[in-house]
């Protein structure tokens, strides 16, 4: 019967603080610096993630300022719409008049689908009576923070994977060196030895 045995000793992490004399000094450094690419990975995730609050909590204020000031009023359109310029758009220009703070306004919209003199259309206008966008759902904020933190997390993995990668190609290629020393020494000294 074969036995298994998980010796501590055999993970890569432990190597560190192996006391075999088959693993080298750059083996040691080597693991090190994996050992502090992962470390980093999971600090970066750590960072990753206050960065998305901060983020969440920015969107947030902002997305609640635009609920605050913008609001629908009922524009009446003053003559009938136009097409668009585009031929392939369905979208039509129409000249409207609203009320706000007291005072009449009239511009032209762009609306989704032709429109009638005298047909009301329900706008968004900001605390100066100027023609906004709908203002964004404070839920989009979640999402924007979610995007940010995992975006700013890849950055950072990408930044440790490439910067660990660089130094173990380095070690790599002392290792080599030191190879092709021995190797050379080796056959200065007449090849190996014959032991028949």
């Amino acid at each position: 019967m074969e036995s298994f045995a998980i010796r501590l000793t055999n993970w890569p992490v432990l190597r560190l603080f192996s006391r075999n004399p088959l693993v080298r000094g750059s083996d040691r450094v080597e693991e090190a610096v994996v050992a502090l690419a992962v470390l980093l990975v999971v600090v970066a995730a750590a960072c990753a993630g206050v960065l998305g609050t901060l983020a969440h909590d920015m969107e947030k204020q902002k997305y609640l300022g635009e609920a605050a000031t913008r609001h629908t009023v009922t524009a009446t359109a003053l003559k009938d719409s136009t097409p668009s310029d585009s031929a392939t758009s369905t979208l039509a220009n129409v000249t409207a008049r609203w009320q706000a703070n007291g005072t009449s306004r009239a511009d032209t919209l762009t609306w989704t689908s032709p429109v009638q003199a005298g047909e009301p259309l329900h706008i968004w206008i900001d605390s100066n009576g100027d023609i906004v966008d709908a203002p964004t759902p404070v839920t989009q904020a979640a999402r924007d923070a979610v995007v940010i933190a995992f975006v700013a997390w890849w950055v950072a993995v990408l930044l440790i994977a490439y910067i660990a990668g660089v130094v173990r190609a380095s070690i790599s290629r002392v290792r080599d060196a030191q190879w092709e020393k021995g190797i050379h020494d080796l056959a200065e000294k007449g090849g190996w030895p014959n032991y028949s």
